[in-house]
């Protein structure tokens, strides 16, 4: 804690700084008499807030928005008669005349009536509501943004954060178990993106489990969102054109999720219990479930307010997989050539989570400004059963495996944050504190052998459908020998401390202008740290024969199969693959986890050919930090009510160090691999100047066009620049610790059509074009003199190394597309269809990237002198995980206490896999995942029942082949189904 304190008193020494040095060059200047004009919008029927209104004096350039809880405040009023305006998609215009005076306070209440046909009191319904704040808030930001509102979000929540976002333009989401997991912004990696909660970015929290994904196995810069649950919030931003005053380091766009504040209230608390069921179709298991339970409650006339919520909710997250390799053996025909179906995995996953979380939200506003504190905690739990078959037709071999995985995830953030008036400004102070902690605790694999599986004597079947080698194996469980064990447990600990503070003021006030600046800066100090222990016995079958005779002596009834231990002694478990991938596939043998976990104890308690794999131990753990610092200034300049300009800059420095092992593989007397390493310290710092310019045009009352210049930036990941090297007898991986920054030059073009009539209307167009991207990069060296940090034993022995690294693309990277989007709610239709809300949009997405290729050529002379040509080349083709087409459709009806809403997804043709061959790379297939959510309001003590029906029609997961268009992954997770009561005190 002492280090951490004292960094927190750095932190508060610089932002004070900043603060003092911003105070006195932003009270340089002078303003002229003026009267302040401060309210709240209302809907004069309800009664409740509207949030993000537009309010304007009219014949001048002065105006502003409400804010989430409909409130508003012009400064720098001029003195005078004016009328003042309040708009709002749906509703009526207001017009008030006011006679403002010097230093004059003026407060005021607008209420606003919704647009009908007919002469009768309009109540606008739950979902048309969130709706219209969307809309609303979308037209008002500075920056180019969509919206989820917050009642939109509590009246049919979805299963997570990471759902909700998923239904706005350019956003797709990876799965994890079935929900959604990570995001996906205009075809840009999770690691492109910044997630944040209130403006407090997460931490990076992704670790791989699966040891052969080196890239991300130390972890990457994503956020896992299927820890927060989406009834903690108040609405979600998605900002795709960022402004100066937020951070730069997102290529992609920034998901925000804004916490629940404490709504108006009476004297009394209001107190919420959610209490849900759920069922899972794929294992057919009713025993899920999700309690909520929330106090929420104003005092001190509605100035202190508290929200306090805890979940607690368990999931099955299980699936079917099917995993298919293809390998292009044959390059003489170039696209024209087939490739070869090398293996078939086929997988059972058995995996339910826990999600646990509380939040804790206090305000307190008063006459010139507002104190807030956030507390937000939020853990998952994920245990899983896996059983598989893999089948090897070119070997006649079927590998059989089972274990248990595991995975944990916990989040904390706190946030203080303080606005204040002054006379001469008005100044943003916000402290944070973010920790994030992801392990994968005690996961063990068991793998089992089975020589002759029944291919001997069926002819090539190289080119065959993944189906047909299934089929055609011959499962033998008697045959099958216990070949290896794997135990590994890792664990990543990131922890953030941040200072803010922001200073804005008016500049010029006129009838035909008006201009506001405003400065700021933040420093962000953040540790992190990596761990993994793994632990491997192999050859069981073979010269490791130790293990047998130890089981054996403890269960003395298992030796009946020569002396070996086979799979028949584990598939004694009443378990059931039920339908597995509908029937089309089969799994044999439903292993015994829990007898494995005995057999694993025998093995580590006797210490029998089971040793510590020290190159995955050391050779990947790393601990450093980084201290990212910016300062920036911009400036809002409205020139009557039509047009905005915001120009501005922000720079922004990261600081990195980071401590690596660097070490040689060497084969050790025991049989294993002993890894010598050393570690070492790396530091680096780079800074940036991003200019940026926003520029919004209404020619007409129906439309607005937005562009937007951006310059922003993105970090290497963490497994690229810790400094780490392993080498082995012919092959290098070596960490670029010297990675360039990639920076994005961002160009956006938005026209909004919108009116009560048609909602909101919009076509965004964006391009991208990204320097310094970074690749993974394999190539073939044999002088390493490039390289002085290595070992230079081998140079001028002519050994040619297989050499790993990763490189900034020195060519640009190009990213574009289109995005259009309809919100509208037919009020002028008759009833009940005047009920209906429509949410559609799509998504194209082009990109261009070009990957880096070594090709190896070998050739021989005359005498038979060997030559070897190392070609570093490149070729072109998309960003992984750019989809081409995402199409979304929400239509919800609301009629009295009746709520209910069709969801349609549609993604296309994400591309999963590059490869220089057409034939090796992967793409997904067509999905439409339908869900369905309905709910109806009770007459006793402010229940709602509510049902959900959530992939109806149990779509898979599917990739193919570039190629053939046979499946290279498949998986299936079924349909789900929630019902529940929700109830408000």
């Amino acid at each position: 804690m002492g280090d951490f304190g004292g960094l927190w008193c750095k932190t508060y020494r610089h932002v004070s700084l900043l603060a003092a040095w911003l105070t006195v060059l932003t009270a340089s200047t002078v303003s002229a008499q003026s009267a302040i004009v401060r309210g709240t919008i209302l809907d004069a029927v309800t009664r409740e807030p509207l949030p993000w209104a537009n309010i304007a004096i009219v014949g001048t350039s002065i105006g502003g928005a409400s804010d989430i809880e409909g409130r508003f405040e012009i400064r720098s009023a001029p003195v005078g008669s004016y009328t003042i305006k309040a708009t709002y998609i749906g509703y009526e215009t207001s017009e008030l005349e006011v006679v403002l005076t010097a230093d004059q306070v003026l407060e005021l209440e607008l209420p606003l009536e919704p647009v009908s046909l007919i002469e009768e009191e309009v109540i606008i319904t739950a979902q048309a509501s969130g709706q219209t704040a969307a809309i609303n808030r979308q037209l008002s930001s500075l920056a180019i943004t969509n919206v989820v509102s917050g009642a939109r979000i509590q009246e049919l929540p979805d299963a997570n954060a990471a759902e909700s976002v998923a239904r706005l333009p350019g956003v797709s989401i990876i799965r994890e178990g079935g929900e959604g997991a990570r995001v996906v912004v205009r075809g840009l990696s999770p690691q492109y993106n910044q997630i944040s909660i209130d403006g407090v970015q997460l931490p990076g929290n992704v670790v791989s489990n699966d040891p052969n994904e080196q890239a991300s196995l130390v972890g990457d810069r994503a956020t896992d969102l299927s820890m927060i649950s989406s009834g903690i919030l108040g609405g979600i931003d998605v900002v795709k054109a960022i402004t100066p005053d937020m951070d730069a380091a997102v290529l992609g766009g920034v998901v925000n999720f804004g916490l629940r504040k404490a709504r108006p209230s009476d004297t009394r608390p209001v107190f919420g219990l959610t209490s849900q069921g759920s069922y899972n179709d794929l294992k057919g298991t009713y025993a899920d479930y999700r309690l909520a339970g929330s106090l929420e409650h104003r005092v001190f006339n509605q100035r202190l307010g508290m929200f306090l919520q805890g979940t607690t909710e368990k999931r099955n997250r299980s699936a079917n997989r099917l995993g298919a390799h293809y390998v292009l053996n044959d390059k003489s025909n170039g696209d024209e050539g087939i490739p070869d179906l090398t293996s078939v995995d086929l997988s059972d996953v058995f995996s339910e989570k826990q999600r646990h979380g509380a939040t804790l939200v206090l305000d307190y506003d008063h006459d010139s400004g507002e104190v807030g504190i956030l507390n937000f905690f939020s853990t998952s739990e994920t245990g899983s059963l896996h059983r598989g078959q893999s089948f090897v037709h070119a070997s006649d071999d079927i590998t059989y495996s089972g274990g248990r995985s595991n995975s944990d995830l916990m989040s904390i953030t706190s946030l203080l944050s303080m606005r204040q008036e002054v006379p001469l400004f008005d100044i943003d102070l916000k402290f944070s504190h973010a920790y994030s902690r992801s392990q994968n605790p005690e996961n063990f694999t068991f793998t089992f052998l089975q020589d002759r599986a029944g291919y001997s004597g069926q002819g090539n079947l190289s080119k065959s459908h993944p189906s047909t080698i299934a089929a055609l194996g011959v499962p033998d469980s008697t045959g099958a020998t216990l070949t290896t064990i794997n135990t590994s447990e890792n664990i990543a600990k990131d922890r953030s401390l941040t200072g803010s503070v922001d200073i804005e003021r008016s500049l010029v006030t006129t009838d035909v202008l008006a201009s506001r600046i405003k400065l700021g800066g933040s420093y962000q100090y953040r540790k992190r740290s990596y761990d993994i222990e793994d632990r491997a016995g192999v050859h069981f079958n073979l010269g490791g024969r130790q293990l047998y005779a130890r089981v054996f002596e403890q269960y003395p009834e298992l030796n009946k199969y020569n002396g070996d231990i086979v799979l028949a002694l584990f598939t004694n478990d009443p378990y059931s693959y039920r339908n597995f991938l509908a029937g089309d596939y089969s799994l044999a043998y439903p292993m015994n986890i829990d007898f494995m976990e005995e057999i694993l104890a025998i093995a580590i308690a006797r210490d029998v050919g089971f040793i510590d794999n020290e190159y995955r131990s050391l050779g990947f753990d790393y601990d450093g930090s980084e201290v990212k610092s910016a300062a920036y200034g911009m400036l809002t300049i409205n020139m009557g009510e039509r047009i905005t300009l915001l120009p501005g800059v922000r720079f922004q420095n990261l600081r990195t160090s980071y401590t690596g092992n660097r070490g040689v593989q060497l084969p050790d007397a025991g049989g294993g691999i002993a890894f010598n390493a050393r570690d070492t310290t790396t530091t680096n710092s780079q800074g940036f100047l991003l200019p940026m310019v926003h520029a919004r045009y209404k020619p007409l009352q129906w439309l607005q066009i937005h562009f937007a210049y951006t310059k922003t930036l993105n970090y290497p990941d963490y497994s690229a620049i810790v400094p780490r090297y392993d080498v082995s007898l012919a092959t290098i991986i070596y960490n670029n610790y010297s990675l360039r920054t990639a920076s994005s030059e961002n160009i956006d073009l938005a026209v909004s059509i919108y009116g009560n009539a048609v909602g909101l209307f919009t076509i965004n167009a964006f391009r991208k074009r990204i320097e310094d991207l970074i690749f993974p990069s394999t190539t073939f060296l044999s002088n390493l003199s490039a390289y002085p940090d290595l070992p230079q034993d081998g140079q001028g022995t002519g050994q040619l190394y297989n050499f790993s690294t990763f490189i900034n693309n020195p060519n640009p990277t190009d990213v574009r597309g289109i995005e259009i989007d309809w919100q509208t709610h037919p009020w002028y239709l008759p009833n009940p269809l005047s009920n209906l809300v429509f949410n559609v949009n799509y998504t194209r997405v082009f990109s261009e990237a070009d990957y880096p290729r070594t090709e190896l050529d070998i050739s021989y002379d005359e005498l038979g002198t060997l030559y070897r040509t190392v070609v570093d080349t490149s070729y072109t083709s998309r960003l992984l995980h750019q989809p081409n087409d995402i199409f979304n459709l929400a239509v919800g009806f609301d009629y009295r206490g009746f709520s209910a809403r069709l969801s349609a997804l549609y993604q296309d043709n994400i591309f999963k896999k590059p490869d220089f061959w057409l034939q090796q790379r992967i793409h997904s297939d067509k999905h439409t995942r339908w869900d369905i959510a309905i709910s109806q309001r009770l007459p006793w003590f402010g229940m709602q029942a509510f049902f959900n029906l959530n992939n109806i029609t149990g779509a898979d997961d599917i990739d193919l082949n570039r190629k053939t268009s046979f499946p290279a992954l498949q998986e299936r997770y079924g349909m789900t189904a929630d019902i529940g009561l929700r109830v408000m005190l």
